[in-house]
C-alpha cells in the first residue's frame, strides 16, 4: 500500500453520561463520517481517547466501525504502547479485523536511536500491513528530527506515512519531504489548523479529528485539483473555528460538543479524567459558529 494520501478522519469516541462507550452514537457517527467523503477513519488515537479504553473496549470499538464502514473505506488503527510487544499484539489485531494500516507513536521518552529503531522493526515484521509513524511529542515525551523520521523510514520501509505533528508543521514537512526522497508521504493533524501551509509545503492530506471533515475534504480536493483559490478561501473562511477547536487541554471536549450539538452523538462527555467546558466556552463557540453561519452549509441532522 503506497503512503496515505486525502483526509483521514479520526474518530471521537462517544461516551454515555456513566463513561460507558456509547455504540449507538459510534455507529451513527461513522456513517456520517463516511458520508462526509473522507479518504479514510483513523480509530484508537489520541484524539479517541484510546488511552482512556479497557483492552475489550478497544476491540469491540475496531469490531463495531469496522462492521458499519465495511471496506467503503480504509481504516487505520492507533496500536502505540510503550512494550513492543503489546503494540505487536494489538497490530496483529488490527490487522485480524481488516484493518488497512496502524499508526504507531514511539514509546514514551523512547528517543531516536537503536531501541527505538528496532522497535518499529519488530512490529513491521510481525504484520502484512503498513505503518503510520505518529510524530506528536505531547503524547509520549519524544522528538523526532526531520533526519531521525527519514532514518527511520529508511530503516523500517513499512513506514509508508508520516503523522507530522510537532511545529513549525509546514517547515519539517519540507525538510523531511526532501530527506525521505520519495519513501514516505506526510500528512499533517492538529485538528487541520495549519492545513493550507502543510499542502504548500508538501504534505499529502491530513490525518486529524476536526468535527467537519468534509471542510477539510472540500480543502483537499480543491488543492488536489489545482484550485489554489478555493482551497484557500475554503481555509480562510473556516480557520477561525480551526483555532477555536484546536484550543490545547480543550480541543477534544471542544470537538465533541460540536458532533454532539450536530446530532452525530448524543452526549458530549469525555472519559474521566478529562476536562468539562463551562458555559463561557459554550458561547463563545455558539458565537463562532453563528459568525460562520455554520448551519446554512452543514445543519445538523434532525
Amino acid at each position: 500500500m503506497p503512503g496515505l494520501r486525502g483526509v483521514y478522519n479520526i474518530l471521537s469516541t462517544p461516551f454515555r453520561p456513566d463513561g460507558a462507550i456509547d455504540e449507538v452514537s459510534l455507529r451513527r457517527l461513522t456513517e456520517a463520517t463516511i458520508g462526509m467523503g473522507v479518504d479514510g477513519i483513523t480509530i484508537l488515537g489520541v484524539a479517541g481517547e484510546a488511552q482512556k479504553l479497557l483492552q475489550e473496549e478497544r476491540r469491540r470499538l475496531i469490531e463495531i466501525v469496522m462492521e458499519v464502514t465495511a471496506g467503503r473505506v480504509p481504516i487505520i488503527v492507533g496500536t502505540s504502547h510503550d512494550g513492543t510487544e503489546a503494540t505487536i499484539a494489538a497490530s496483529r489485531e488490527a490487522q485480524a479485523a481488516g484493518a488497512a494500516g496502524v499508526m504507531v507513536a514511539p514509546p514514551t521518552f523512547l528517543q531516536p536511536g537503536p531501541a527505538l529503531t528496532r522497535h518499529y522493526e519488530r512490529v513491521a515484521a510481525a504484520i502484512d500491513i503498513p505503518i503510520v509513524l505518529q510524530d506528536f511529542p505531547p503524547v509520549n515525551g519524544v522528538t523526532l528530527s526531520p533526519r531521525a523520521m527519514a532514518d527511520l523510514v529508511r530503516a523500517v520501509p513499512a513506514i509508508t506515512t508520516i503523522k507530522l505533528e510537532d511545529p513549525p508543521t509546514p517547515q519539517r514537512t519540507a525538510q523531511t519531504l526532501e530527506l525521505l526522497e520519495g519513501r514516505a508521504t506526510i500528512v499533517g493533524g492538529l485538528g487541520g489548523m495549519y492545513m493550507l501551509d502543510e499542502l504548500r509545503r508538501g504534505a499529502s492530506g491530513t490525518m486529524t479529528g476536526f468535527a467537519y471533515p468534509e471542510i477539510l475534504v472540500r480543502i483537499w480536493r480543491a488543492w488536489e485539483s489545482g484550485d489554489r483559490a478555493e482551497a484557500e478561501a475554503t481555509y480562510y473562511r473556516y480557520l477561525p473555528l480551526l483555532v477555536f477547536e484546536g484550543q490545547p487541554k480543550l480541543g477534544v471536549a471542544i470537538r465533541k460538543e460540536i458532533l454532539r450539538r450536530r446530532g452525530l452523538i448524543d452526549c458530549a462527555v469525555l472519559r474521566e479524567p478529562g476536562p468539562r467546558l463551562d458555559d463561557g466556552i459554550r458561547e463563545d463557540l455558539e458565537a463562532t459558529l453563528r459568525a460562520l453561519a455554520i448551519d446554512d452549509v452543514y445543519p445538523p441532522l434532525g
